[in-house]
Order: structure tokens, then C-alpha cells, then sequence
């Protein structure tokens, strides 16, 4: 009997490829990361060490994710100058209700006045686990999480209360041995149903250009179509 084998890098391959393919979301992810970036590097100036942040391609990808996927709730680790927050709280805005998000070494960071301030949810020098503990307490079904931090151990029951069978998982760091790939691994342990897309850079792309960022899903929410390629609001 006849069979199609798809591989988790060829799902990727063309998942990132029509994703960043429209010019007129990639300039639309370009304008944010322009207000973005000052406002964060002026925000970094305040903290009181100096450490990496994400690039300005993982948060015009950031963008195109939650613009994708449309999430109601994110819960975000690690925030850090919060590039990467506002980057999902503005790539989700038409359908965003909240946006928790902690750190567990600052509590430095502000969420701009207006709606940002009334949708995200900064929970400051606070751990993962904390955090999950008082989304859990509440009920919350997160669809979205961005994990830019190492999970715990103790994080792991956690999730079973805020996951449900369409939650996307984005993860940071992804690359060599570093926790974005001990992330997956632990998720993927747990979760064995999830697909993995590695993050897909152009060949000698400079820091600025690449990014480090993959995905995790399950399968079930796969839909073959004929013909389009992105969610009607991307088109």
C-alpha cells in the first residue's frame, strides 16, 4: 500500500517559509518591531545587569506566531525588557484577553499604559512555577505559551490544568544544548503527541537576521486545505 511520509523538518520547512512569505505581514511585523526596539533598549537601560535579548527577527517572528494562531490567553517565562512580550501582546491584540507573563530574576519591567496595561498580566520576580500556580488556582486555559526560561520539574503537573488539546507551545533558545532543547525534551516527554518545528534560518544569516525560536503542537491540529496557506486574517 501506498504511503506519504511527511518529517517534522519538512512540516517546518514549509510552515516558516509561508509565514514569513507575505510581504505585507513581514513589513507589518517590521513596523511593530520599529516601536518595539527603542522602547525596550531604553527600558534596558534601567536593569541592572546586561544580558542577550531576543533578536529583532525572533520578535517580528513572535508577531507572526500570535498573529497566526490568534490566542486568547499567553503565558509567557521570562520577560526580561520585554521585547518578546509586547511583540505577542501586539501580534495577538484583535483576539488577546491576556497575556501573564514572570521573571524570575527582575522585577524591573512595566507594561506600556492603555490596553497593554490592562491585558497583560506582569507577575515581576516571580518563577514559572508561581506563576502556573496562580493561573491554575484561577481556572485559566492558557492557548499559547512562550517558554524563554528553564521549566521546573514542579511546573510539569501544573500544565496538565492550564493545557488544553489546541495549545501551542513557542520555545525560546532553541538551538546547541540550550534550554529551549531541554524545554522540548521535557514537553515532548510529557506530551509525546507533540510535533517539534525547528527553528529554519537563512544559510550565514547574522544574529539580527536568525532566530533561535521553534514550535510545539499537537498533530490534531493539523487541517489540510487545497489552497490557503495562512489564517483569512493573514491573507
Amino acid at each position: 500500500m501506498s504511503e506519504v511520509f511527511l518529517s517534522e523538518a519538512m512540516l517546518g520547512r514549509m510552515f516558516w517559509t509561508d509565514l514569513t512569505g507575505s510581504t505585507r505581514n513581514a513589513e507589518a511585523a517590521s513596523d511593530v518591531a520599529n516601536v518595539i526596539f527603542p522602547h525596550s533598549e531604553q527600558v534596558g537601560q534601567g536593569f541592572p545587569t546586561q544580558t542577550g535579548s531576543i533578536s529583532r527577527r525572533s520578535a517580528e517572528l513572535l508577531w507572526l506566531i500570535a498573529r497566526y494562531f490568534r490566542p486568547k490567553t499567553i503565558a509567557e517565562v521570562g520577560t526580561f525588557i520585554g521585547r518578546s512580550t509586547l511583540s505577542l501582546y501586539q501580534g495577538a491584540k484583535p483576539s488577546l484577553e491576556m497575556l501573564a507573563t514572570c521573571d524570575f530574576s527582575y522585577d524591573t519591567w512595566r507594561a506600556p499604559p492603555g490596553d497593554a496595561a490592562n491585558k497583560i498580566r506582569y507577575f515581576g520576580k516571580t518563577s514559572s512555577t508561581q506563576m502556573f500556580q496562580t493561573l491554575a488556582a484561577e481556572k485559566k486555559k492558557i492557548d499559547l505559551f512562550l517558554i524563554d526560561g528553564r521549566l521546573a520539574q514542579e511546573d510539569l503537573p501544573l500544565l496538565d490544568t492550564l493545557v488544553h488539546d489546541r495549545t501551542i507551545f513557542v520555545l525560546d533558545d532553541f538551538e546547541g544544548i540550550e534550554k529551549g532543547v531541554a524545554n522540548a525534551l521535557m514537553l515532548r516527554q510529557k506530551y509525546n503527541g507533540l510535533l517539534l518545528l525547528v527553528p529554519e534560518n537563512p544559510p550565514h544569516a547574522g544574529w539580527n537576521e536568525s532566530h533561535s525560536i521553534a514550535l510545539m503542537f499537537s498533530a490534531g491540529i493539523i487541517r489540510l486545505t487545497r489552497q490557503q496557506r495562512l489564517p483569512l486574517e493573514l491573507m
